[in-house]
């Protein structure tokens, strides 16, 4: 397809959905215009451009990249639709999808299993299957996938400015730059990633909620809410589900707020979460998840080599550790895989099922001609040490601290070893800057607000989990976004705005 075909495409579907912002009454917001709108769809899109233009020609590993490697399987699948529709459809809507007849397909992809495969939902799914739906009309055309993916993203963050602009109403500006404005969310969010449709469900899940506390006789708006909420709720589940453990107790909790009064507040939320989650830790597995979670991170941090092997019988994928890969001759462009020395141990994995982890087999019946390459990851440089967890209460509460402040404060400047980290290093330092000018002008009324500690406590949980199982700080920069618009507006919320601008007159512009 010619490049001017594909401008001509991304353009199109652009210039629709500004239209779309134009007419839709949910656009119509509060403290800010349609246009202001549109501009904010327009710069998202010219992220995620930036973001193609890093991952096409920075990191030029196109089976690694992140916006590349799902874009790429949602092909297979969507290519079935004119050889095989049925099959198509039940891969797209995950019914009786699991069988052996399937891997025809899966084995084609090289992300529908994970590489440590544990007893989580792989989220790659969902993004690969938005993928296969988008290109029903993109053509094959990446950067129209972006457009979509910004639009989604977009309806997410204004639906959390209308959640929050009632409690915000003379601080609107400082609630559209929490919202829209942060460069980390504008640029991870804005490309063909799990983190759009993050924003989507999350934005539309706070918007609904407090609806369900309607009188009775507004049934439409209370069934569309329900609607919303369980839609959003299993979106969050299959795209991020940690997201989905760090709201629902702040839901809980507001509903109980709504139905009680505004006294105790912070109490409400503290029994909140603590009764939500040890209910969860009695009745599932969740730490021994949550443990396995970061062995997954460790794991993927520490690199190796993938090969794969299909037979009618079955399919082998072999890991290599990174250490190892000197010894391996590899043909990039036909992915044959030669043994150039001695590889005593590799492990095992069968139709996407890993085995044990004390289940090592020798390798030195490899053949050049049995086994392929499959995916191949290079030790990560941005590596920290974080505290290993053990599937018990105590181990989690001894690294939290730890956890918290390497998801509040790393990346450091001095740290920043590419034009991205750097990013957040800066945007780490401006967080804490105005954390710091809160306190000191802080407004304590706003102690008393539900929506304040809605915030606080969404940001605390999601920074918490992404410091326990995550070792590399670019994965720390990204996981946390889905909570730092939550932060910003808990900031903002409790600047006293009287005694910031009698102090700093100039400061009034904003408010």
């Amino acid at each position: 397809m010619s490049v001017m075909l594909e401008i001509l495409l991304v353009t199109a579907y652009a210039s629709l959905f500004i239209f779309l912002i134009a007419k839709m009454k949910f656009f119509a917001c509060e403290g800010i215009n349609r246009k202001a709108i549109q501009g904010m769809f327009i710069l998202k899109i010219l992220f995620g451009i930036l973001l193609y233009l890093v991952y096409t020609f920075y990191y030029t590993n196109r089976s690694t990249a992140d916006i590349y490697k799902y874009f790429d399987d949602s092909k297979v699948m969507f290519d079935a639709l004119f050889t095989k529709p049925q099959d198509y459809f039940q891969m797209l809507f995950g019914i009786r999808n699991d069988t052996p007849y399937f891997d025809v397909y899966y084995n084609q992809m090289n992300h529908w299993y994970r590489e440590y495969d544990s007893n989580l939902y792989n989220d790659s799914h969902t993004i690969i299957r938005f993928n296969a739906v988008v290109r029903l009309f993109s053509m094959g055309v990446y950067n129209v996938h972006s457009v979509f993916m910004c639009f989604l993203s977009l309806l997410g963050l204004t639906a959390i400015y209308k959640t929050f602009i009632p409690v915000m109403k003379e601080k609107s500006l400082l609630l559209f730059g929490a919202v829209f404005l942060i460069p980390s969310v504008l640029f991870w969010g804005s490309g063909v990633l799990k983190e759009g449709l993050l924003f989507f469900g999350l934005g539309f899940l706070i918007y609904y909620s407090p609806t369900l506390s309607l009188p009775k006789g507004e049934r439409t708006s209370i069934v569309k809410s329900t609607f919303w909420i369980l839609f959003s709720v299993a979106l969050l589940a299959l795209t991020k589900f940690y997201v989905a453990i760090a709201i629902i107790p702040a839901l809980a909790a507001n509903f109980w707020i709504e139905k009680t009064g505004n006294r105790n507040v912070l109490l409400k939320y503290i029994a909140s979460y603590t009764l939500i989650f040890c209910v969860g830790l009695l009745a599932t597995n969740s730490l021994q998840v949550l443990v396995q979670k970061q062995k997954d991170f460790i794991n993927l941090a520490n690199g190796g080599t993938y090969l794969q092997r299909i037979t009618a019988e079955k399919t082998d994928t072999v890991y290599i550790a990174s250490g190892l890969h000197e010894q391996m001759d590899i043909n990039r462009k036909t992915k044959e895989v030669e043994i150039a020395g001695k590889i005593d141990y590799c492990r095992i994995w069968q139709n996407g099922k890993l085995g044990e982890e004390t289940e090592f087999v020798g390798a030195k019946n490899f053949k050049e001609t049995e086994y392929r390459l499959l995916l191949d990851y290079g030790k990560t440089g941005s590596t920290i040490e974080i505290q290993k967890l053990e599937p018990n209460i105590l181990s989690f509460l001894k690294a939290a601290p730890k956890a918290l402040f390497n998801t509040f404060f790393r990346p450091f400047l001095f740290e920043s070893f590419s034009p991205f980290i750097l990013m957040a290093g800066f945007e780490n330092l401006f967080i804490l800057l105005l954390t710091i000018v809160a306190i000191i002008f802080a407004d304590k009324k706003i102690f008393s607000e539900k929506m304040f500690w809605f915030c606080v406590f969404f940001t605390l949980v999601i920074f918490s989990l992404t410091g326990l199982i995550t070792p590399v700080i670019g994965a720390i920069v990204r996981y946390k976004i889905a909570a730092l618009p939550l932060l910003l507006i808990a900031i903002f919320m409790l600047i006293d705005k009287n005694k910031l601008t009698n102090k700093f007159p100039f400061l009034k512009r904003l408010f």
